[in-house]
């Protein structure tokens, strides 16, 4: 049986809890109008910066699937964090949090950060050290995890 517990799926959660926040935790509903627009400034960055992770996996023609890697990246935005793709995740939770006026779903988003952190950076960061070696050393030495 193969393994769905997966950064996506964690995602998709996600968005479910952040959504149900709003309707379940309305004390928490505390963002007032329009401050709570800045989420789409947060989400739209979100989106841009998985877009720009998406763009450089198919310039080297690896996968972005969470599941191999073929390449490493060394440019772009992984010249800034070695996490590009969470961190664009994380932005579009906290900005969809925003929106949705609770803080409650903020928890939720920086929830999903120490998930991946704890569940998934790790283990990825050991297998990038067995398949890629000492270019990888080299890398986790010039740039860090997140920014």
């Amino acid at each position: 049986m193969k393994n769905i517990f997966i950064p996506p799926v964690l995602f998709m959660v996600s968005l479910v809890l952040i959504a149900a926040s709003f309707f379940v935790l309305p004390a928490f509903n505390l963002i007032p109008f329009p401050y709570n627009l800045a989420g789409l400034l947060l989400i739209w960055a979100g989106i841009v910066l998985n877009g720009k992770v998406v763009d450089l996996c198919k310039k080297y023609n690896t996968p972005h699937d969470f599941c191999r890697t073929t390449v490493l990246i060394e440019e772009g935005v992984f010249t800034k964090s070695r996490n590009p793709m969470y961190i664009g995740m994380f932005l579009f939770l906290l900005g969809l949090a925003v929106c949705f006026m609770n803080l409650a779903a903020v928890i939720f988003s920086y929830l999903f950060l120490f998930i991946v952190r704890i569940a998934f950076i790790t283990m990825e960061e050991k297998k990038l050290e067995q398949e890629i070696g000492q270019s990888y050393l080299e890398y986790k030495v010039r740039v860090k995890r997140w920014f």
